[in-house]
Formats: C-alpha cells, sequence, structure tokens
C-alpha cells in the first residue's frame, strides 16, 4: 500500500482554483450540454471523475516545489489570472482557454488538469480525446490527485488511446492508495477490480508493481524572467 499525501494547508485562491475545476466537470455550462450529454460514456465520465472535496482538499494539485532546499511556487504566474477564472466559470472559453493552456504548457499542474477537460469536452476548442488523455496524464504525473481518475478511465475505455487495461489498473490503484477509508475508496477499488478481471495473472502483477513504484514528479515553475516577454500578453 502507497503512503497517503502529505496533508498541508491550501491558500483560499487555490481552494477556489481547485473548486472551479470541480464545476467545469459537474456543470458544463449550457452551450455544451447537447454536446456533452448526447454521449453516453461522456456524461458517465462527467460523474465519474468528480470526487469530493473532502477528498480532494489533502490532494491538491498544486505544492511548492523544493529544490535544494528552496521552495519554487506557481504564485507569480497566477497573478492576473482570476478574470480568466471567471471568463471560464460564465462559459468564454475564447477568452479563458488560451490563459490557461499557456500556463499548462509550462507546467502547471491545475492547468493542465484542466486542460483535459477542456479537450475532453471541447470547451472552446474541439473534441480531442488523444490530447485531453495527454493533459491529463501530465497532471497526473506530477501528482495531482484529481487527475488519477480520469487518467485511468480514459485508458480503460481507449479514449484517445486504444485501451490498455494494464495502464488503467495502474492510475485506479494509484488513486485508491491516495484515498482514506471510505464510500469513495471502496468505489476505486471496485472499478480497479472491474479492470483486474481483464488481466492476465502477469499482466495484472506488471500492472502493481508499476503503480507500487510510482512517485510524483511536479515541475519546478519557471523563473519570470525566463519566460518570452509577451507570455502575459499574448491572447
Amino acid at each position: 500500500m502507497m503512503p497517503n499525501s502529505v496533508m498541508h494547508t491550501e491558500s483560499p485562491c487555490l481552494i477556489r482554483l481547485i473548486l472551479v475545476g470541480f464545476l467545469a466537470i459537474m456543470a458544463v455550462p449550457a452551450s455544451f450540454a447537447q454536446e456533452t450529454t448526447a454521449d453516453p460514456a461522456a456524461s458517465d465520465l462527467t460523474r465519474e471523475m468528480v470526487l469530493s472535496p473532502a477528498a480532494i482538499d489533502r490532494r491538491a494539485c498544486k505544492r511548492p516545489v523544493i529544490v535544494e532546499d528552496i521552495p519554487y511556487t506557481w504564485d507569480q504566474l497566477e497573478r492576473g489570472t482570476e478574470p480568466a477564472w471567471l471568463a471560464y466559470t460564465n462559459g468564454d472559453y475564447a477568452a479563458s482557454v488560451p490563459v490557461f493552456l499557456r500556463l499548462a504548457k509550462v507546467g502547471h499542474p491545475i492547468a493542465q488538469r484542466l486542460m483535459g477537460v477542456v479537450y475532453y469536452f471541447g470547451q472552446g476548442v474541439p473534441v480531442d480525446h488523444r490530447t485531453s488523455l495527454v493533459w491529463f496524464e501530465k497532471a497526473a504525473n506530477q501528482g495531482c490527485f484529481e487527475a488519477f481518475a480520469p487518467t485511468a478511465q480514459m485508458y480503460e475505455r481507449g479514449e484517445g488511446t486504444p485501451a490498455d487495461p494494464g495502464k488503467a489498473y495502474a492510475w485506479y490503484n494509484i488513486a485508491v492508495a491516495h484515498l482514506p477509508q471510505g464510500r469513495e475508496r471502496q468505489d476505486m477499488i471496485e472499478r480497479r477490480e472491474a479492470v483486474a478481471a481483464a488481466l492476465a495473472p502477469a499482466q495484472l502483477e506488471g500492472a502493481q508493481k508499476r503503480s507500487l513504484q510510482f512517485v510524483a514528479r511536479p515541475v519546478v515553475p519557471p523563473d519570470i524572467a525566463d519566460l518570452p516577454e509577451d507570455f502575459f500578453t499574448l491572447p
């Protein structure tokens, strides 16, 4: 069993960003309602991707990255993004998605997870499950708890990639290891075991080994001085 993540206190701003992420999945704006609910699998994913705030508050995507005892944070790069979050929650993807895509490209884990949502549902961009999976998995590899289950489910269902029950099992198992005892953990275990039924013993052993060896690799936030001069002004 992998150890649970270390508890830490999040800033009010980060908590708001996480809650906005929940809103993005739980309540897709009306302009996209027909597109996302017409496909039962998409509607199903909407429900399954969401874990309660009680489970998430101990496992936020973003935390300081320590390098040689020096903490690096995303705070400076997040300054001025409040209008983009407001635009996103109002369904104005033209004004918001480019902002978060820029942050995702330099490694911001919450922005990477959000890009997974954006490309899965086609929020201001064409639906692209392959790109969605890329962003979800980038966030998951950084230790972003909210990206574990979406990554597992896309591998399980073969969305954006050929179905890979081994990878699906591994990501489900990683998610299980980060959940406390309770209904949500049991639900995740049931999803993991459903995938396990499709694996041969050797495949299952390999998937278990990969999940137990998982180590989050957070991206070090870049120095603003190293970014292009127009990083904050590009549309």
